[in-house]
């Protein structure tokens, strides 16, 4: 996350960026943790760089300089934007080419970005990375997909060939949207929303150097809790994404999706701990409702003491998404210390 900074400060936006934010990343940190991140695992395990904020594009000679060298040390590059740059076409053509290291972009539209950045900004944004090549999606948020700004939204984009390319996500009110929660009308189930969370795989670091599972709402919370994994400031990458390896809560988002949670709570005799309602279609709901609460936090640390369980999760990794760490892990453990208890490692555990 480059930057707190953005032209405009949206009623929806989790992270509070706006004008009045001052908070960036310097480009020496960002150069170090991008060096930290693409030489951890010996299999070179990070492959991407994305850049967000805030609003990237609010410094391009920034954003430039930590493309180029991201894309230089052999990641696929991508940014977020809201496309207030691209005030015609040529604009648009005139910034993308100055970021030939960004291939992949991530366009944000929807009835709270159209009061300052007209829909015309973001249709000469996918014209110009239509013309360089560049891959790209339209992000919207919607407190409902009823909602008629967002159905329109929808159409204008269907009318300039823009349908696969579509993510939408339901507004969290956290954050600003917490202060302007007024502003908001949401469905209400008591059936979770089901699906594994793909955010999850995707750790961010922030300007303070705080590192957190995801850019949902976990991360306005206070740590610690599951979804936050460490400070770069305070050691190095590579010891926070080892410890995040055997995160079993990250994981379970991760393989089966936060309602597997709801569901190990109730059949562990924790159900009176489980939310009566929940924000429909919007899986982020379950992470904040249990992590803001220590009781959860706790009966789920609880709950995964259960070895049969974690050797599960980590087979499910395996199996899901094709990812052997915790496996090992796991081996290790019994190689080393068959009578441990689960996460206990000998000292000469790295030499077998």
């Amino acid at each position: 996350m480059l930057t707190y900074r953005c032209p405009i400060a949206c009623p929806h936006c989790v992270v509070n960026a706006g004008p009045h934010r001052r908070e960036s990343m310097s480009l020496e940190r960002s150069l170090d943790w991008i060096d930290q991140a693409r030489a951890y695992g010996e299999d070179g395990r990070v492959k991407g760089l994305a850049l967000t904020g805030g609003e990237p594009f609010s410094d391009l000679d920034n954003l430039g300089e930590v493309s180029a060298y991201g894309r230089a040390g052999g990641l696929i590059v991508s940014a977020v934007t809201n496309a207030f740059w691209a005030t015609s076409r040529d604009a648009a053509l005139g910034v993308l080419s100055r970021l030939p290291a960004i291939r992949m972009l991530s366009i944000s539209t929807d009835i709270y970005h159209q009061k300052v950045i007209p829909i015309e900004h973001v249709f000469n944004a996918i014209a110009a990375a239509r013309e360089l090549g560049i891959l790209y999606n339209i992000a919207i948020c919607t407190d409902s997909r009823d909602e008629p700004g967002f159905q329109k939204t929808v159409r204008d984009l269907g009318s300039v060939g823009e349908t696969d390319t579509l993510r939408i996500a339901i507004i969290f009110p956290v954050g600003r949207a917490q202060r302007k929660a007024k502003l908001f009308s949401f469905r209400l189930s008591s059936e979770p929303p089901g699906g594994a969370c793909s955010m999850a795989s995707s750790p961010v670091v922030f300007p303070n150097g705080n590192v957190m599972a995801c850019i949902g709402p976990p991360l306005t919370l206070s740590p610690p809790h599951p979804m936050y994994l460490g400070n770069a400031l305070e050691e190095p990458l590579s010891m926070i994404f080892d410890r995040a390896e055997s995160n079993p809560v990250l994981h379970t988002i991760r393989v089966w999706g936060p309602q597997k949670l709801v569901s190990l709570l109730a059949e562990h005799g924790y159900g009176s701990l489980v939310p009566d309602l929940f924000i429909s279609g919007c899986a982020c709901d379950i992470c904040y409702k249990l992590l803001s609460d220590s009781r959860a936090v706790m009966a789920l640390e609880e709950i995964f003491r259960d070895e049969e369980l974690v050797d599960l999760l980590a087979y499910a990794r395996l199996y899901y998404l094709q990812e052997t760490r915790l496996a090992e892990l796991r081996l290790l453990d019994r190689v080393a210390a068959p009578s441990a208890p689960i996460g206990a490692r000998s000292d000469d555990s790295d030499d077998l």
